[in-house]
């Protein structure tokens, strides 16, 4: 590793791919206590929110789950300096736009979640473009491979 180090990794790719890490393995971890009915997750919801999501079709869950793996797989490319970490984003991206089009478009998402849910999937939808941006210059600039 210090041989990476020493030809010049910025040290702002270190502290973005490791942050990038920490939040997207805290989404991987929220799908699968989702997924797998954990009483942590459930609890922590209202009843309306419950039915909701329990409610919602399978291809949410799918689609959340693309986004948040991807997004860990990401973060490790670009711990590992790896260029797909570009394309791995851009997919978690489309993946968590899918899974925003039925909480917005198609459901009444808006109305359950409450302004909280909605803001913090803004949020992730912003990190994913932050996390693009800056793979898509770490490419250009070949900072990685």
């Amino acid at each position: 590793m210090t041989d990476i180090v020493k030809r010049g990794t910025p040290w702002h790719l270190w502290a973005v791919a490791v942050v990038s890490v920490v939040w997207n393995g805290i989404g991987v971890w929220q799908w699968y206590q989702k997924v797998t009915g954990s009483p942590a997750y459930w609890d922590a919801l209202t009843m309306q929110q419950v039915v909701y999501l329990r409610g919602a079709p399978l291809w949410t869950d799918v689609a959340f789950g693309v986004a948040v793996w991807c997004g860990l797989l990401g973060a490790l490319m670009l711990l590992l300096r790896r260029r797909l970490a570009f394309n791995a984003f851009v997919a978690g991206l489309i993946a968590m736009l899918a899974d925003s089009v039925y909480v917005h478009v198609l459901s009444n998402g808006r109305e359950v979640m409450g302004t909280a849910g909605v803001l913090f999937g803004v949020l992730i939808i912003l990190i994913f473009a932050a996390q693009i941006a800056y793979s898509h210059w770490a490419r250009r600039k070949g900072v990685i491979r």
